[in-house]
């Protein structure tokens, strides 16, 4: 899904950042942007620190691209067991899922996201997640 959605080959490799939301110390979802691995060279993106600014910001001051717009797509998915454990979910809970693809003004793909929302049941996880996977 998220290779149709930024426009690349099957199997190719993007660069994913996942992050914890929550309210209350307690995380509630989690959002995860994938990156072609080509424009994620020469940013902060591959850090393990917070980004000081959000990734559109980041992209535009580093890369120059511009987000223009996003279409999204809403699902559901069974949880995998890490992610149950780092939002402190059963694991037969169904993870509704909101992905998207970011766009410039031309339509090219510039990122995919996902967000996927759990109830909050108060397992923290501070950490950023970074990784370049196969799609």
């Amino acid at each position: 899904m998220v290779a149709a959605l930024l426009g690349l080959e099957p199997k190719a490799k993007a660069f994913l950042r996942r992050r914890p939301v929550g309210q209350g110390g307690e995380p509630t979802e989690t959002v995860s942007p994938w990156v072609p691995v080509e424009l994620s060279q020469g940013t902060d993106l591959t850090s393990a620190e917070p980004l000081p600014q959000g990734l559109r910001e980041h992209l535009r001051s580093r890369k120059g691209v511009r987000f223009d717009h996003i279409v999204e797509q809403i699902t559901a998915r069974m949880p995998t067991a890490d992610e149950a454990k780092r939002l402190g979910m059963p694991k037969n809970t169904p993870l509704p899922a909101v992905y998207g693809a970011v766009r410039g003004a031309s339509g090219t793909a510039l990122a995919a996201r996902g967000r996927y929302c759990s109830p909050r049941t108060g397992t923290s996880w501070k950490t950023p997640i970074r990784s370049v996977i196969g799609l």
